[in-house]
């Protein structure tokens, strides 16, 4: 009879460790119904922007050229309505003269403009649009790319929850049988 009290609490240590893995797995959950509703918010969403005529910009086939807003929080979907301006080099415009899209190309996540073949404009005006998002929308959207790892660490972190279990039996339920039966 004392035989069968001493297994069943040592086996009794087994319902905190099995406790905690449930109240770890109920708090994973709840983060992810939270992220969820997060995602679902219209307030984390883009929102749009357009500027006129952003003047002093070179578009050139040498190097890049950023528009000024290129630094707002979440920056993304840029791209240019029209360029007009001076120009020299190869493909001149005359000035207040609107510069062909098939000259120049852009970067809708960098927010930059570069010349294509020979072509150097100087002292070009531009208008474009682009969407932006605030403080918040970034730390959400940066945490969750961040948690599309987490199905691929998956299995692993499953496989460690075992072996934990498997140790924590090993540890606390045979060595104390060990010793009741010397």
């Amino acid at each position: 009879m004392r035989r069968i009290r001493e297994q069943k609490s040592q086996i009794g240590a087994l319902q905190g460790i099995i406790a905690t893995l449930i109240l770890v797995g109920v708090l994973v959950s709840a983060g992810f119904f939270i992220l969820q509703e997060f995602i679902e918010q219209d307030e984390l969403a883009d929102t749009s922007a357009t500027v006129t005529n952003e003047t002093g910009l070179t578009i050139t086939n040498v190097s890049s050229t950023e528009v000024a807003t290129v630094d707002e929080a979440g920056f993304n979907s840029f791209s240019v309505t029209e360029c007009f301006g001076n120009a020299t080099g190869t493909g001149n415009v005359a000035a207040n003269l609107s510069i062909a899209s098939g000259n120049y190309t852009t970067d809708a996540d960098l927010g930059t403009i570069d010349a294509v073949g020979a072509a150097n404009y100087t002292d070009v005006a531009c208008s474009y649009g682009y969407n932006y998002g605030e403080d918040s929308f970034i730390g959400v959207n940066d945490t969750l790319d961040a948690m599309t790892t987490i199905p691929d660490l998956l299995g692993l972190i499953i496989l460690i929850s075992i072996i934990g279990i498997v140790l924590a039996v090993v540890f606390n339920v045979i060595p104390g049988a060990r010793v009741s039966g010397a």
